[in-house]
This record gives C-alpha cells, sequence and structure tokens, in this order.
C-alpha cells in the first residue's frame, strides 16, 4: 500500500507543481518583448515580365585595320606617335636612320652637277664645231680648202653633237639615279597611310626596322564588337537583329546591330561568331576592350528583388521577410541574374511575400514591424527590358514606417 501512494505522489509532483510554477506572486511570467524595427521599407514581391536573354562574353576589334612597317633596313632615330594618338594620312610617324641612303644621294646628287656641266661644255663644244663647220663649208664651196680639210672639220662637228647627246643622256641617268635615292631616303619618313587611331607600338628607339616587321598598327574609327555564340542559336541570331552591349571598362551600355554572321562553327566550342556594331562610339572606344552582349530569347516572369534588399553573409545571399504578425524574419535565398530593375530570386522567396527593401541595416531577425505605424502605397517599379526599353513593375506594396511615425509613437518605440 505505501509502494502505491508513493507512485501517486510522485505523478502529483510531476504535474502539479510545474502548473503552480507559472504564477509567481499571483501573476503569470511576461513573454519576452521583441525589439521594434523602424525606418525601413518593405515591399510585396510579385511575378513581374521580364526578357529573358542569352549572354556572351565579346571583344572590341577594328573593322579594318593598317600594319604599318618599313620599306628598307634602318635604325629608328625617332618615333613620332603613341598608342591612342589620332592620325591622319601623311602624318610623320616614324623616322629611320639609314647611312648607306645618305651616302648614295649625296653621290648622286654630286654626279648630277658634273652631269650639268658637261653637258654645259658639251653644248659650247657643239655650238664651235657647228660655227667652224658653217664656215669651212664656205670656203670648200669656193674652192678655197681642200676635200680632206672639210672633211676633218665635218667629222669634228659630228663628234661634238654626239658629245652633247651623250651629255644630256648621262644627265638624264644621273638624274634617275637621284630621285631613286631620294625615294629611298623618303623610305626613311615613315607616315600614316590612313585615318585613325595608333592601337599599338610594336618598336622602340635604337631598334633595327626590317622590311615587312611590324612597327605601328592603326585602326579606323569604325569599331565592331565579335563574340562567339552557342550553336543552339544559329537560327535565332541574324543580321540587322539588335542586341544589348555592355562595356564595364567605360561604364556604358548601349545597343547594336548584327552586321555580319559567320555560320562555320567552331567543332572544339561548338559555337559560331557574330561581329556587332554598336550604337555609340565613343572616342575612349578601343580595340581589344572587354563587352558583354545579351541577346533577347523572349519574355518570361520572374521574381525580382531590389539590390538594397539583399542580405550578403559570406557566400550566402539573404533577406529579412514580414510575416502576417509582422515579425521580420532573415531569410537566405537562392539569386539568378541581375537585371537593372534587380536580381532575380531563383529559390528560398514566394510570390506576394513581402520583403525589407530599404534600410536593411535596420532590421532586425526576429523584430516586429507594427502595422497600425506603417501605411500601404501602392507604387510601380520600372525595369529595364531587352525590346521594349522599360517594363512596368505594378502592384508592388511599399511600406515606410518612419514616414507615417507620430513623436508619441517614436518615443514609445
Amino acid at each position: 500500500m505505501k509502494r502505491y501512494t508513493l507512485i501517486i505522489t510522485a505523478i502529483l509532483i510531476t504535474f502539479v507543481l510545474p502548473a503552480c510554477g507559472k504564477k509567481i506572486g499571483g501573476k503569470e511570467k511576461a513573454a519576452p518583448e521583441r525589439p521594434v524595427v523602424s525606418g525601413v521599407v518593405t515591399e510585396a514581391i510579385n511575378p513581374v515580365k521580364v526578357t529573358d536573354y542569352y549572354e556572351t562574353l565579346g571583344t572590341v576589334k577594328a573593322e579594318d585595320t593598317a600594319v604599318v612597317s618599313a620599306r628598307m633596313t634602318g635604325t629608328v632615330k625617332a618615333i613620332h606617335v603613341r598608342a591612342g594618338d589620332p592620325v591622319k594620312p601623311g602624318d610623320l610617324l616614324v623616322e629611320l636612320d639609314s647611312p648607306e641612303i645618305e651616302a648614295k644621294l649625296r653621290a648622286a646628287r654630286e654626279g648630277r652637277e658634273e652631269a650639268l656641266r658637261g653637258l654645259e661644255m658639251a653644248g659650247k663644244e657643239k655650238t664651235l664645231a657647228e660655227k667652224t663647220f658653217q664656215r669651212y663649208k664656205a670656203l670648200f664651196e669656193e674652192k678655197a680648202i681642200s676635200e680632206q680639210e672639210f672633211d676633218q672639220i665635218k667629222t669634228k662637228r659630228d663628234l661634238a653633237v654626239l658629245g652633247h647627246e651623250l651629255a644630256e643622256k648621262r644627265l638624264k641617268r644621273v638624274e634617275a639615279q637621284v630621285r631613286e635615292a631620294e625615294s629611298y631616303r623618303a623610305f626613311t619618313r615613315i607616315t600614316s597611310p590612313v585615318s585613325g587611331v595608333v592601337a599599338e607600338k610594336k618598336i622602340d628607339l635604337g631598334s633595327m626596322a626590317m622590311p615587312g616587321v611590324p612597327l605601328l598598327i592603326i585602326e579606323k574609327r569604325d569599331y565592331l564588337v565579335e563574340a562567339s555564340v552557342n550553336e543552339e542559336l544559329l537560327g535565332k541570331v541574324r543580321e540587322g537583329m539588335r542586341l544589348f552591349l555592355e562595356f564595364p571598362s567605360l561604364s556604358l551600355r548601349t545597343e547594336g546591330v548584327v552586321k555580319e554572321v559567320i555560320r562555320q562553327v567552331d567543332p572544339s566550342t561548338r559555337t559560331f561568331r557574330v561581329k556587332i556594331r554598336p550604337d555609340q562610339m565613343p572616342g575612349s572606344l578601343r580595340g581589344g576592350l572587354f563587352s558583354r552582349i545579351r541577346i533577347p530569347l523572349g519574355e518570361k516572369e520572374i521574381l525580382l528583388i531590389p539590390e538594397t534588399a539583399v542580405v550578403k553573409r559570406g557566400q550566402l545571399r539573404g533577406v529579412y521577410t514580414v510575416g502576417k504578425d509582422g515579425v521580420l524574419s532573415l531569410r537566405y535565398i537562392k539569386t539568378g541574374r541581375a537585371y537593372p530593375g534587380g536580381i532575380e530570386v531563383l529559390s528560398g522567396l514566394e510570390p506576394g511575400e513581402r520583403v525589407v527593401v530599404k534600410g536593411v541595416e535596420k532590421a532586425v531577425d526576429g523584430g516586429i514591424l507594427k502595422e497600425d505605424r506603417a501605411e500601404s502605397v501602392d507604387r510601380n517599379i520600372f525595369v529595364a527590358g531587352a525590346e521594349t526599353g522599360v517594363l512596368p513593375l505594378s502592384g508592388l506594396l511599399h511600406t515606410d514606417v518612419s514616414e507615417n511615425m507620430t513623436p508619441d509613437m517614436e518615443r514609445e518605440g
């Protein structure tokens, strides 16, 4: 009997005493208070239509490129341009030093001077011989001199005429040599063949320039973006199609038109090449710059949140959601592509849920937003689209708690 009494007593102690302990001094224990969060903006996240796109990488290349090289061997003694300098046809780019050419030019010019003096003397001899011949001819007709004497004078006249002709031909040969030496000397002054921008300098002062070896590369100001595209889009990308381009180094976003589609597929990468002409070509655009290309594929519905709503915890991304009872909860999500209007949410968030989009630094996990301190405002958010420019993202709920709080309510918080 005592054994059963002990068992009953133990049961009463187990179940009755904890119930009695809920009251201290006749009062129930108060639940812990949640921190009140204010100064944040919340928004109801609903599906929006955005343009789906295929993204690839590209490189800026000049449509036409001129490779400047020397036409003779010589030492570089002066470079008058640098990479990035604009040039036009005839601008002096590089000067070469070639002592052999200078020596040939001096010799040719001295030979021309000798040929000119020789021609002058030959002309005088020809004139004298002609006058002498005319006098002896008159004497011969009057039988004053013998035929032998007349033949001697005639022969001298003929030799003087021949000597003058040879002097003229020699002068022409020497002048040709001078022109040749001067043309070779002109090769030591390398000028720009086209208008454009110096893209690259491949030689330095004191280097030896050789025929056919590139010295400078000049790009014309017409640029194209060349990109490799997956072969699955071979039938969708066509000439004249408009695409989106981004140049991160220039902080430039623009559109472009497909100028050429090279339909030969590379078997190693399973891609084909596309050449795109940008709508905007600022002066800072250069060959070799990196570019992102977005090819529109059609519309799709996604959940899009503002970048200001994302909380970063190392490699994790999260948002503060607002429950029906106004309690904030930090929820980790998986994000996708970044769009002009925000970041795509792949998982972790349901349509219609409210999240904190501004003032996330004030949000506290487990904190509470009181509904009587918030005013719901229906606003529109615009997300840049791929074909229409902007797509309206309407029906999103914004709640700015701090704007609608009275001074008394602020003191209470």
